[in-house]
């Protein structure tokens, strides 16, 4: 019935679709987990923009400005919402369960025009709890749809226009200024125009040019302002040189994964033994195989292993899987096969939210408890990455991520680096500064005027009441 339902070619079907990501998603609003840590770190960034700090100039972060931007005015819209946030996010998955579906029915990916994909995908989207939550990730990769979009209409022969070459190296370059690491997208997507399409080197120049050009305004921005030097150091090399630290291990995502490879292995198999497909639906099937590739590289690269940045592998996982479900001839089958997805993705879904499956460890996917929970409602400088603490006080100054702002506090022969110390502790004063690293005593060394307004108890420091003398 469930598979009748959505096989049929009608857009309707999508509110069907709607209704089933509501049902899933309903006990993650009615029991909603707590803040985590990417959400904890967004709001934030948010609110040290909106204090009106200028982006890795005074606010030191390698986040990438597309999200950064789009944080603060998050942070401006709904302060420290986690509802209104993983609201937004269900819309944009509808979004993009609509889209892609709607692609696929335009190319004539499959044999019939049907919604069946778009289901999948959706309860993909949902494979884990933390995939409902607004992150960088889920705005890139909705980037990235257009982009397949464009390569879709690339690979089919008849439409050539530069637009669309140029419009689909823009995409990529907008996505890598949601996730950096989306830029593994350009030399992916040349080497598959490569493949299927008559590249020549204006299209690949065409590409690039449109990869370069957020880039380009973004640079050139920063150059105007004489600000150049903080984006390359806090921006691009940040993100070449290091990254977080993974929040779960390889083998909980390949518990998590276990199901969706196991129908991808199905689908691969049945695809290639059963399918008879046209020679442009061939391509795709192709392109989407080297989709999932590209997804699995970006995750590597990434060096930061999160459940939901995983999210670029849903179309071409929900490519095949329509496929595979769509030849399975017995229609008892193929309805129990449908049921067995959804039901294994979900099952595994709420196991893991309420912590019953050992196997899977979501603990780093939220903030530590921070060792000085009884400093509530304070302004507050860390030097080091309890943000934990941050849950329940302000960020004070500028320094958000501590192994970006640990050389400023280290090399302090830089005069460069004094007056940003100087800066940030006296415009945006803390009331309380952690120092388990120690280095703010050769801090104060170098600058005696904010000495005086801190009393030092083991390693934090307590700002004094304020005297006329301060400013």
């Amino acid at each position: 019935m469930l598979l009748r339902f959505f096989r049929i070619n009608d857009p309707y079907r999508l509110l069907g679709i709607l209704v089933v990501l509501i049902l899933i998603s309903l006990f993650l609003f009615l029991d909603p987990v707590k803040i985590m840590l990417d959400e904890l770190k967004m709001f934030v960034l948010g609110e040290t923009l909106n204090q009106g700090k200028s982006l890795y100039v005074e606010t030191i972060t390698n986040t990438p400005p597309l999200f950064a931007w789009i944080s603060g005015w998050f942070e401006m819209l709904f302060g420290r919402s986690t509802t209104a946030g993983r609201l937004i996010a269900l819309i944009i998955i509808f979004f993009q369960v609509s889209f892609f579906t709607i692609i696929l029915i335009n190319t004539r990916a499959h044999h019939e025009n049907t919604y069946l994909p778009g289901l999948i995908f959706g309860v993909l989207s949902l494979f884990s709890f933390d995939m409902l939550s607004f992150s960088s990730e889920l705005l890139a990769s909705t980037v990235i749809l257009f982009a397949i979009n464009n390569l879709f209409k690339e690979i089919e022969f008849h439409i050539q226009r530069d637009e669309i070459i140029l419009n689909l190296g823009l995409y990529i370059g907008l996505a890598s200024l949601l996730v950096f690491s989306y830029s593994v997208y350009l030399p992916g997507v040349i080497i598959i125009l490569a493949i299927f399409t008559r590249l020549t080197l204006r299209k690949s120049l065409l590409v690039l040019f449109g990869f370069m050009l957020p880039h380009t305004f973004l640079m050139l921005g920063y150059f105007m302002r004489g600000d150049f030097s903080y984006l390359f150091e806090n921006f691009y090399w940040a993100n070449i040189t290091w990254s977080d630290d993974s929040s779960m291990n390889k083998s909980s995502a390949l518990m998590l994964c276990l199901a969706p490879i196991i129908f991808l292995l199905l689908s691969l198999f049945t695809l290639n033994r059963e399918a008879r497909l046209t020679k442009y639906q061939s391509q795709l099937s192709q392109t989407m195989f080297l989709w999932i590739l590209l997804a699995i590289a970006e995750v590597v690269i990434s060096g930061s292993l999160k459940p939901h940045q995983l999210v670029t592998c849903i179309p071409p996982l929900s490519y095949f899987i329509g496929h595979y479900i769509l030849l399975i001839r017995k229609k008892a089958l193929a309805e129990f096969a449908i049921w067995a997805f959804i039901g294994t993705i979900v099952l595994l879904m709420y196991l893991t939210r309420y912590e019953k499956l050992n196997t899977v460890n979501y603990s780093n996917l939220f903030a530590q408890q921070s060792l000085y929970s009884r400093i509530v409602n304070k302004r507050v400088l860390i030097l080091g990455n309890d943000w934990g603490l941050l849950e329940k006080n302000k960020l004070a100054s500028g320094f958000f991520e501590w192994k970006l702002a640990r050389p400023i506090f280290t090399e302090l022969d830089y005069f460069r680096n004094v007056v940003l110390i100087d800066k940030a502790l006296s415009e945006g004063a803390p009331e309380v500064i952690i120092d388990e690293e120690d280095k703010m005593a050769a801090v104060f060394n170098r600058i005696p005027s904010l000495k005086s307004r801190y009393s030092r108890e083991g390693n934090i420091y307590f700002r004094k009441e304020q005297t006329d003398g301060d400013h």
